[in-house]
């Protein structure tokens, strides 16, 4: 169980976990200069699991590793090069590649609190 669970983790952090929307974004960001601009991204449920009434918040930690974590691995950026239209500037995918979350800021809620969905 303890290997199911480091190969989990490790996928979970290492994997291109995205999909082609949140690319054409980024993209559409790049190549309008607004990469350097400041911009607030929210997690949220829209609905509560199980029908329940309310859920309780869990997985920060989690998500702080997949953020300090991430990067485009060079396999990430090659597949990407193969699937987004053959139009895309080579420095975007440059530009991918250096991407780090170095000043990335997170506000979270505590680890265990009640939250409801939005």
């Amino acid at each position: 169980m303890t290997l199911y669970i480091h190969i989990y983790i490790s996928c979970l952090i290492w994997c291109l976990p995205s999909d082609l929307y949140q690319i054409t974004m980024a993209y559409a960001y790049w190549k309008s200069g607004k990469v350097n601009d400041k911009a607030t991204f929210d997690l949220f449920i829209r609905k509560n699991p199980f029908q329940g009434e309310f859920t309780i918040f869990a997985g920060l930690e989690e998500c702080l590793k997949f953020v300090q974590n991430f990067h485009y691995s060079h396999s990430d950026i090659k597949y990407l090069k193969e699937t987004l239209p053959g139009t895309i500037e080579p420095e975007f995918f440059e530009f991918l590649g250096r991407l780090t979350t170095y000043d990335v800021v997170i506000y979270a809620i505590e680890e265990g609190s009640v939250v409801f969905p939005s």
